[in-house]
């Protein structure tokens, strides 16, 4: 399996744009549900990195928008214990939905 940081780069990958955009603010939303410290500054530094190292451009701006829309939890339950199921996953880009 792989690491959170390692699907946020793939994410990030697909979806870049400029600091403080959807990207970045999608990209800090999944960062902040790792565990303080070396683990979360190092998520926000690939964020961060993968972002100044690449061209946005507005479909790309748009995934991201998407992204924050459905990368919340529902019910007002932790957001975190989202992210980490199947379904928190894909909501938030980070896994592609299993087709039926």
């Amino acid at each position: 399996m792989r690491t959170p940081a390692a699907a946020l780069a793939a994410l990030l990958a697909l979806a870049l744009s400029a600091c403080g955009s959807p990207c970045q603010d999608l990209g800090d939303r999944i960062c902040d549900c790792q565990p303080q410290g070396t683990s979360r500054d190092s998520c926000r530094s690939t964020v961060r990195s993968t972002l100044s190292a690449n061209s946005p451009n507005g479909a790309q701006e748009d995934t991201c928008r998407h992204l924050l829309d459905t990368c919340k939890a529902p019910d007002s339950s932790n957001v975190c214990d989202f992210i980490n199921s199947e379904a928190g996953k894909e909501a938030c880009g980070m896994a592609f939905p299993v087709p039926p």
